[in-house]
């Protein structure tokens, strides 16, 4: 593997760390969404365990994901909706604007009512 795919996703990954870590990015963010907090965010245990959780699991997913077997065509009911997607930009452009419609169409009930 290449070191150059390696380093971009390292030094995003520690300057998130690193942000994370330092105190005035996170009492800023405080005060932007609330001006009134008389003390900015902090960690809780909780909250540390629940982001290295995630965090593991997601790596390990993704790596099982990049070395696991690779299979020609697991399942027949995948036949047709790779047929309904060329590649193509224009197949791009409809099925962001069929998912675009569908989510407005499930979201609308929710902000008539609300």
């Amino acid at each position: 593997m290449p070191v150059t795919m390696i380093a971009v996703p390292a030094v995003l990954l520690a300057g998130a760390l690193a942000a994370g870590l330092t105190p005035g990015p996170d009492s800023a963010v405080g005060r932007t969404f609330d001006a009134d907090a008389p003390h900015a965010p902090h960690w809780t245990l909780t909250g540390v365990l629940l982001g290295l959780t995630s965090a593991v699991l997601a790596a390990g997913l993704a790596g099982a994901t990049v070395r696991g077997p690779a299979s020609q065509e697991p399942y027949a009911w995948t036949e047709p909706p790779r047929r309904l997607h060329s590649g193509h930009i224009g197949d791009y452009v409809a099925w962001l604007l069929v998912g675009t419609a569908l989510l407005g169409g499930l979201a609308l009930p929710g902000i008539a009512a609300g």
